[in-house]
């Protein structure tokens, strides 16, 4: 943790489909799911949670992600002002999520294809960080860039090392780097090579984190974001609660006791 006071835990609420994806969904229930597993993040000592989107679109963010994702922001930093927010879509879209993340007042943004070009299931995708930065260039926003290095939800183009890549993410204008391989140990052999490059930014692991591995990640970086370790085994049938009290609480403690042993 060399560049950051405490380490960087970022707790990830999944949105459920919604508009053209799912119809039915109705932005009032959106909006009190938001609500109530955001609070029990917060609630329970997590205090930088992002929300993301889970719409599937292969081109730009649509119409209504925007609206709706800019709306939930808002609506969030209104209830928990000091707590620090972050959004992502899932749609390849560079402007997209700073415009929502600028009018929601929140903090960054994470983008999967920052820099590079990556294989995915919806195709190939080329980078966005050139359209990100100008355009948070020209709204003034001061809304943060946490751009993912080597995606693991696709496969990079060949002959890209990890190195090649983050350097290209920092030359880009990425404000941190998340790094996360299709494997644990892949994982540690990219927080490895970012740690030679004296990057001088904030490094974090973007998945398959818990409290079992949790103290070695924080050996080599500054912080993790986590989700599906903390959810409720069952969720109660008609609940909108996803994410456990007990399992944050617990996962928190540990963070703070790895703290206070550096």
């Amino acid at each position: 943790m060399r560049y950051v006071d405490k380490p960087v835990i970022i707790g990830a609420v999944h949105l459920p489909y919604y508009g053209r994806n799912n119809p039915t969904q109705s932005v009032s229930e959106l909006e009190e799911y938001v609500m109530t597993n955001v609070g029990v993040h917060v609630k329970n000592g997590i205090d930088t949670v992002y929300i993301q989107d889970e719409n599937l679109n292969l081109g730009p963010a649509l119409p209504e992600t925007i609206a709706i994702m800019a709306s939930l922001g808002k609506m969030v930093k209104c209830e928990f002002p000091q707590m620090k927010l972050g959004m992502i879509m899932q749609s390849h879209d560079g402007i997209a999520p700073i415009a929502a993340a600028t009018a929601a007042g929140a903090d960054f943004v994470r983008i999967k294809v920052f820099a590079g070009t990556m294989y995915k299931a919806e195709g190939i995708r080329e980078g966005v960080g050139q359209t990100a930065v100008q355009y948070r260039t020209m709204l003034n926003s001061p809304v943060k860039i946490y751009a993912d290095v080597h995606d693991r939800e696709g496969i990079p183009m060949p002959g890209v090392p990890i190195s090649m890549a983050i350097g290209w993410a920092d030359r880009a204008g990425a404000d941190a780097f998340i790094l996360t391989g299709h494997d644990y140990q892949e994982t540690l052999q990219y927080l490895n090579e970012a740690e030679k490059m004296e990057l001088g930014k904030p490094v974090l692991v973007g998945g398959s984190v818990n409290e079992n591995n949790i103290y070695e990640i924080l050996d080599h970086c500054e912080g993790a974001v986590v989700s599906s370790s903390l959810m409720l085994d069952e969720p109660v049938s008609g609940s909108l609660l996803h994410w456990d009290a007990e399992k944050i609480k617990k996962f928190v403690d540990k963070v703070a006791k790895y703290r206070k042993s550096r």
